[in-house]
């Protein structure tokens, strides 16, 4: 089974998943220099196939099941909230990553591992142990921190690289291909030494995804918050410079060294990291410079865009910088996104998709709106309502401690004795059972934004 990952796609189509786009774009021409990469953690091809191996069996499911019928006696919030801690302990690994995925029809694993989900689940723990500290809960985030450190590659850039990239060059729209293979070329996508440290599962720099050195700071600086322990002090500098390294100038985040796209997701999570490092490490005149460029470029950018993996994200950085700043331009980002979020058309709802990462950032919309004294009252009505909605299917995707069966619908059930090493995960929808580690530790971090709030 694959120990690793970490972006959810509740709401995005695969085509917005940043893994998917670059390797789409460039497969054709870069077929040869990818092979080894992407046959380390499986092949489109592999993938391909055992999709198309289970997919008569999931759609089979699909058409029979009803949806997931309410237990008799619910769980409370903080009954729910502690099964799903007690999951993600359990599903720790021996290396300090998470048992990612799991298909009870498939009866396997599916997925390709994901550093940069795996780096996230740490993330949320540290946010989770801010809110309930558990000593089980430090231990499994200092293993998995341990674990990023050992994946991590060293990362600089030369002066004419630095140059050439304040130029504008990477921006510019057309001939990207035979720009980043002249780049490459030459040695001026990175340097592969430094005082930068990216995070990569097969060392590869090719896969070192942006988004796991971001959430990875993320984690190491909770988890300093929380416990005032400085081991990892070093890793957190580390990471600063690799995702500083990783800067489109006067735009958001490129890929992975190896790329010179940027994406949603990674932007969203690169500014998030930025904007907590400044608030834990106020004096640093390089991140607050940084800053402030990147969030005039992001929010204009990402201004009525919340359906590609950044709205969460972008939510709860505008949220810390609101706190640092008092600047109400970041209140207005907030109300607008909000707004947006509401008013966008909601695919498939009949499909019960997990929502718990959007949540999170309907969750400090509405914290946020909360504290402002000219309280918009209908808009926080809309968000407040929105979240119970959403946070009322979401709690029937966690599985319950059982004897090896789960009902989804009336004389309908799912019995595999693998569901009692799942309990207390979610399901990624209503209509498929299967259960990603990312999901689950979305829904965590939501339930606990609530639980503050």
């Amino acid at each position: 089974m694959p120990e690793a990952g970490l972006h959810n796609r509740s709401l995005a189509t695969k085509e917005q998943d940043p893994c998917h786009l670059f390797q789409v774009k460039y497969r054709r021409k870069m077929r040869r220099d990818l092979e080894g990469v992407i046959g380390t953690s499986g092949s489109f091809l592999d993938r391909s196939r055992a999709k198309v191996r289970f997919a008569l069996a999931v759609v089979t499911v699909a058409l029979v099941l009803g949806g997931i019928a309410p237990a008799a006696a619910q769980p409370t919030d903080r009954d729910r909230l502690q099964r799903t801690a007690e999951y993600l302990l359990a599903a720790q690994l021996p290396s300090g990553l998470f048992v990612y995925d799991f298909d009870f029809v498939a009866d396997r694993s599916v997925e390709p591992d994901n550093i940069v989900r795996q780096a996230g689940v740490a993330y949320i723990l540290a946010e989770y142990y801010r809110y309930s500290p558990d000593p089980r809960v430090r231990r499994a985030i200092e293993a998995t921190l341990r674990r990023l450190g050992d994946l991590s590659l060293p990362i600089g850039k030369s002066r004419l690289q630095s140059a050439l990239e304040q130029t504008g060059l990477l921006s510019v729209p057309i001939g990207r291909y035979k720009l980043r293979a002249a780049l490459e070329r030459f040695g001026l996508l990175y340097r592969p030494s430094g005082e930068g440290k990216v995070i990569s599962l097969d060392g590869k720099y090719a896969f070192a995804l942006t988004g796991a050195g971001a959430v990875a700071l993320l984690a190491e600086m909770q988890y300093y918050q929380a416990t005032s322990d400085n081991r990892f002090g070093s890793l957190r500098s580390a990471w600063l410079e690799g995702l500083l390294n990783l800067r489109i100038p006067r735009r958001g985040f490129r890929i992975s060294p190896g790329f010179i796209d940027d994406t949603p997701f990674f932007d969203g999570e690169g500014w998030l990291a930025l904007a907590y490092y400044h608030g834990v490490f106020p004096r640093d005149e390089r991140v607050r410079s940084a800053l402030e460029n990147l969030e005039a470029y992001l929010m204009t950018r990402y201004a009525a865009d919340v359906t590609t993996g950044f709205y969460q994200w972008g939510t709860m950085a505008a949220a810390l910088r609101l706190e640092q700043t008092s600047d109400l331009k970041f209140l207005g980002f907030i109300r607008a996104q909000a707004q947006t979020l509401l008013e966008a058309p909601r695919r498939d709802e009949w499909r019960g998709d997990s929502s718990c990462a959007h949540m999170e950032g309907l969750a400090v919309a509405a914290r946020v709106l909360r504290a402002q004294p000219d309280l918009d009252r209908l808009l926080l009505e809309k968000v407040v309502a929105r979240l119970d909605e959403e946070m009322a299917k979401n709690r029937t995707l966690q599985i319950p401690p059982n004897e090896g069966r789960m009902a989804f619908g009336k004389d309908v059930q799912l019995i595999s004795p693998k569901l009692r090493d799942f309990a207390g995960a979610f399901l990624v929808s209503r209509f498929r059972p299967y259960t990603r580690v990312d999901e689950t530790a979305h829904c965590l971090s939501a339930m606990t934004k609530l639980a503050r709030s």
